[in-house]
């Protein structure tokens, strides 16, 4: 019985001129498990779109059997996320079902412990790596258990014993009657499944069995191509044992968890550096402390600054335009004119989007494997000595991940010196060195020399925006996981945080009396000392806007009129100091205060997990009267998980523009304004994308 058939199935993009799909028709049974295969930009990530209902239907049909409905997990991990807690993304879906609270929590486990994550359950979303990221956006669509399971990609950011965990699991659904349908560009994914889908320019070039497929020599070789040639043992001892890079005893933590400690090593120019570890290992850590963007402890030597392609290729990329997006660094450093389009050029082609082509491509218009390698086009432009490439081969099909890798080799034959981070074994062997991180640090290295003793480099620290990036770091987990100190605070129920929260917040803004205000300013240190809150950081923060608070007073005195028959302290023209207008200002002091403390103090004795329990248990007995309370849940839960990724696309849109010169060097606070308004539309243009990308989120886990 056909689960989902599609005939004749057409999409175009706006400003594009093919057709993504074209006439595509194929059919897949209930229980099958079936593979999308095809080059980047062939139209797979489209199709999968269409058929789970996020782009529409232009042409042709889309049709599933009576009762069947569909879950996708997308390409890109950080766009599946819907809440800021591992555990409450992941029971997200199921909540939206109204199941009991015993089978979400069931689910939940289960999911987790499939994809590894069952120990990070109270943690953060932002707290987790992008493999980490991709990992729970699968975790949060299993536990759905959709009848039909498309996979657009799913496991291009995992680690090899995480992505087996995963297939392992993904075959042991199948055997239980799961229908699967999934796109990817790995051969012993494809050979898992019993039919094949093969997708070029929009239409399909074939559609059968395994078998078949493996029988096609000319299609399937020009799918996967042949294997990359490991590196020869005499490699690394043939290349040249000059110093560009040296990370002397760098450590690194992440909210209390110690990602990088006292890590050491050298770089050699002309040299091509693999570096591999699971997800969380550190590997992303150290290519950006490498590169200056984050403070950290220890050193790094170079003689310029290293150039850094970030993981995220999807939030490396804010301009409009394919060539504009490239010439943004080189720009940045001063070519203009017909250098600046040769240095374009150069690039574009290098990484196999040519320019005459792609130039005016628009950027959110590119498939996902472009954009990966725009952004790579975006570094290489720079022309810098030492080159850093996070997961450049992530996404990428075997023959782009090929072109790449011997694009990185051709680097270094021009002197540059290359590091890159990897999950396949096989880019590793290719690489001239392999160096393997566990648990933040170097547990082996292929290179085996000693470190230099003499570094004739310039040590270059963090550069200037890095604490700018810190900043946004904390601000985006502002809020969400409760202090690890436990005072009687943090002992109570949720919802009773909420009750005490409410009442010290309620009498700071009704304090109107002398006695009452100072009853409210007694209670705010009481509370925060039971919260084993440090006090002295209230009167810290208090004092920071005390300037305007006086302000506020000050203006109180000229335009509130004085009681009559009061005595006149002072006056001068429009300025009158009376007892009224004293005790008003000293009253809002402490209503300031004492709003100010109940939420400092809350937000650090409750996490999010408890602050959206606590919520849902005092809007409970509104079901009562018929108010639907899951939609006011669902609101709050939004807002926690809206607000952080808008800092985390500000963090992004700041790294991309420190990694490509954009932010210069400021002196004097209306010049460090300045520097930031290349921020704003960005910002603004990823605001709306990321509004859309909820969107299409909260319905992938099906919020009607």
């Amino acid at each position: 019985m056909s689960l989902l058939s599609v005939e004749n199935l057409t999409f175009s993009y706006l400003e594009s001129r093919a057709r993504a799909l074209d006439g595509v028709s194929f059919s897949v049974q209930a229980g099958e498990y079936a593979v999308i295969l095809g080059t980047n930009g062939s139209g797979k990530s489209t199709l999968a779109r269409v058929i789970t209902g996020f782009l529409p239907v232009q042409g042709g049909s889309v049709r599933f059997a009576d009762g069947v409905r569909a879950g996708i997990v997308f390409q890109y991990p950080k766009d599946q996320i819907v809440s800021g807690i591992v555990s409450r993304d992941t029971a997200f879906g199921p909540q939206n079902q109204g199941l009991s609270d015993a089978e979400v929590e069931q689910r939940v486990i289960e999911s987790l412990s499939v994809s590894g994550l069952l120990d990070r359950a109270d943690d953060h979303t932002n707290a987790l790596s992008l493999g980490q990221t991709q990992k729970l956006a699968m975790s949060g669509i299993l536990a759905l258990r959709p009848d039909l399971l498309v996979l657009d990609e799913a496991t291009s950011m995992l680690d090899p014993e995480s992505r087996a965990d995963i297939l392992a699991f993904l075959d042991a659904c199948h055997r239980r009657g799961q229908t699967i349908l999934h796109i990817t560009h790995d051969y012993d994914e494809a050979m898992r499944a019993q039919h094949i889908i093969v997708l070029r320019d929009g239409g399909i070039v074939f559609d059968g069995t395994r078998a078949a497929f493996a029988a096609d020599a000319a299609l399937s070789g020009g799918l996967f191509g042949s294997p990359l040639p490991a590196r020869k043992p005499s490699d690394a001892d043939a290349s040249c044992a000059e110093v560009a890079l040296a990370l002397r005893n760098v450590g690194f933590s992440y909210d209390g968890r110690e990602v990088l400690r006292g890590l050491s090593a050298d770089f050699y120019r002309g040299s091509l550096t693999a570096i591999t570890g699971a997800s969380g290992a550190g590997k992303s850590t150290l290519l950006e402390i490498a590169a200056g963007l984050l403070a950290h402890s220890g050193a790094v030597y170079a003689a310029a600054r290293p150039s850094l392609a970030l993981q995220d290729s999807q939030a490396a990329l804010f301009e409009p335009y394919a060539a504009d997006d490239v010439a943004f660094g080189p720009r940045n450093q001063g070519v203009r004119g017909r250098a600046l389009k040769a240095r374009v050029r150069a690039a574009m082609d290098t990484v196999g989007l040519p320019f005459d082509t792609f130039a005016d491509r628009a950027t959110q218009q590119l498939s996902g494997g472009e954009k990966r390698k725009l952004a790579l086009a975006g570094i290489i432009a720079m022309d810098g000595d030492v080159l850093l490439f996070d997961e450049p081969t992530a996404g990428l099909d075997p023959e782009s991940r090929r072109h790449v890798l011997y694009m990185l080799r051709d680097l270094t034959r021009r002197g540059k010196t290359v590091v890159f981070s990897t999950h396949r074994r096989d880019e590793a062997d290719f690489a001239d060195r392999a160096m393997h991180l566990e648990d933040g640090a170097i547990v082996s290295d292929s290179a085996r020399r000693p470190l230099a003793e003499e570094i004739a480099l310039a040590e270059q620290p963090p550069l200037a925006g890095a604490n700018m990036l810190a900043a946004l770091r904390r601000a985006a987990g502002f809020g969400t996981a409760p202090a690890k100190s436990r005072g009687i605070v943090q002992k109570l129920r949720p919802a009773w945080k909420y009750v005490v929260f409410l009442a010290l917040f309620a009498c700071a803004l009704c304090a109107r009396q002398t006695v009452f205000a100072a009853g409210v300013v007694v209670a705010s240190v009481a509370y925060a000392l039971l919260a084993r809150y440090p006090v002295r950081r209230l009167f810290t923060s208090f004092a920071r806007i005390l300037p305007w608070m006086l302000l506020y007073c000050l203006i109180q005195m000229i335009f509130i009129p004085a009681r009559d028959g009061e005595p006149h302290l002072t006056e001068w023209r429009w300025f009158m100091v009376t007892p009224f207008k004293i005790r008003l200002c000293v009253f809002s002091l402490v209503r300031v205060f004492g709003t100010l403390s109940a939420v400092q103090v809350f937000v650090f004795s409750t996490g999010e997990k408890e602050i959206l329990e606590g919520f849902s248990t005092l809007v409970r007995p509104l079901a009562a009267l018929r108010v639907p309370v899951r939609p006011l849940v669902v609101v709050v839960e939004i807002m926690f998980r809206f607000i952080p990724l808008l800092i985390d696309e500000a963090a992004a849109i700041v790294k991309t523009q420190l990694e490509r010169g954009g932010l210069g060097k400021a002196k004097g606070f209306f010049a460090k304004i300045r520097i930031l308004f290349p921020l704003f539309i960005p910002l603004i243009i990823q605001t709306v994308r990321r509004a859309e990308v909820l969107a299409d989120a909260l319905s992938a886990r099906w919020l009607d």
